[in-house]
């Protein structure tokens, strides 16, 4: 069964663990996927959402498969002293439905990186085939904006809305398992965010789109959209990245 976990962050004290590891961008998002792995291990729910705004205080939510590791690692001793003080009260759980009926209708919102990612041989292909300059980065990346590769790509529109950009590239996201009723961007931004560099020395520093979609969705299969929630939309997951938030659908 699935869990939804409200956690409360002392961004103060996330702050100074960055500084420490040398994890600090712009959106706190790898330091806190650092500082859960090292408190909680493979218990730390993923994917997850700060919410640094507002009149709650600061806390981030996320889903986790088994609640039990959560809440036993919650009673012990961080490894990390500078842990402490970053997660300074214990986690609270509230159990998902055990199923999903086919046909529900859920308000949705998602925080989400829009980009699409080529394999090597598309990124060659690209490469090749496009002009010299700076100007054409975008042809020669192996991850880009989806509003770029929807404008680019062979056959794309030049003239298609980052808007409808995005809701075409979650509605694709969220295939089979649910389909978009309606969906609107209500924040849009780039920003830059450190990430593993997967077993070479230090971090890379990755820049790129951050969006908020709203809406509504109708569920079509509920085993894979179980799945869906406890994997989350999109790259990035594991840094703050493609929680998807549920509500009564209005």
């Amino acid at each position: 069964m699935t869990h939804l976990v409200r956690l409360p962050v002392n961004l103060r004290a996330l702050a100074a663990f960055a500084a420490a590891n040398g994890a600090s961008d712009d959106d706190g998002g790898y330091a806190l996927h650092l500082a859960l792995r090292r408190r909680f291990g493979g218990a730390g729910p993923q994917p997850f959402r700060l919410f640094a705004d507002g009149p709650a205080a600061p806390h981030l939510l996320g889903y986790l498969a088994d609640p039990a590791p959560l809440a036993d690692a919650a009673a012990l001793p961080a490894a990390d002293p500078l842990l402490d003080p970053v997660f300074p009260d214990p986690p609270q759980l509230r159990a998902m439905p055990d199923g999903w009926r086919e046909g529900a209708r859920y308000g949705f919102e998602v925080r989400a990186r829009p980009v699409v990612r080529f394999g090597a041989r598309v990124k060659a292909e690209r490469a090749a085939a496009a002009p010299a300059g700076p100007e054409h980065w975008h042809a020669r990346a192996g991850e880009v904006d989806a509003w770029i590769a929807a404008r680019t790509r062979p056959g794309g529109d030049p003239e298609v809305t980052r808007e409808t950009a995005y809701r075409d590239w979650l509605a694709t996201r969220l295939t089979p398992a649910a389909a978009i009723e309606s969906a609107e961007v209500t924040l849009f931004r780039r920003t830059r965010t450190h990430r593993s560099t997967h077993g070479r020395p230090g971090r890379g520093s990755v820049e790129g789109p951050e969006a908020v979609v709203k809406g509504t969705l109708a569920i079509q299969d509920a085993a894979a959209f179980a799945a869906l929630l406890s994997r989350g939309i999109g790259r990035h997951a594991a840094f703050g990245f493609g929680m998807l938030l549920l509500s009564p659908a209005r």
